[in-house]
């Protein structure tokens, strides 16, 4: 699949995952997502994370609360972010739940392959499975859980970062 067909088929589907993910959040049904619901959701995912993490992810998007239009921002931001400075705490999460299909609480290697394969086609696929995963055999049966997704992730942007200043000679 070129890369304009694939953008096409991943932003149609796209914004219905992302709404699932804020749905998801929003515990209350109020079209916003807080630290405590932020947290709720943690607490059933049994991730454990303190009160001002979990407060520091919201306050990355706005003060008190994201709405919808707020959370769509910073998806968008997050996911057009070459650089690797935007914050990306809160944009963890939601992959994670865009990933976790069938609501289980983990994600297999199966439920990440169709985005990561839509977002970096056929010649990344590979690497962004080991990346994440630590395998690249696409019919391995490992799962993560929201804890070993979020530190996953967290590690590889990590590397990220530290390449970039490596690359420009900063020590």
């Amino acid at each position: 699949m070129a890369a304009e067909p694939r953008e096409r088929y991943a932003k149609k589907n796209e914004a219905q995952e992302l709404r699932r993910a804020f749905d998801r959040l929003d515990f209350k049904g109020d079209g916003k997502v807080d630290a405590e619901e932020l947290g709720m959701f943690f607490k059933q995912m049994g991730h454990r994370a303190k009160k001002s993490e979990v407060a520091d992810m919201i306050w990355e998007i706005d003060d008190k609360f994201v709405s919808w239009p707020e959370f769509q921002a910073m998806y968008q931001r997050c996911r057009k972010d070459k650089t690797g400075y935007e914050p990306r705490r809160l944009f963890n999460v939601v992959e994670f739940i865009i990933n976790d299909k069938d609501n289980s609480g983990t994600v297999s290697v199966e439920e990440a392959m169709q985005i990561l394969y839509v977002r970096y086609g056929k010649a990344c696929l590979d690497s962004q499975l080991q990346e994440i995963f630590g395998t690249s055999d696409t019919n391995s049966t490992k799962t993560l859980t929201l804890s070993e997704y979020l530190s996953s992730l967290y590690e590889s942007q990590i590397k990220m970062l530290r390449a970039k200043i490596n690359s420009k000679g900063y020590e």
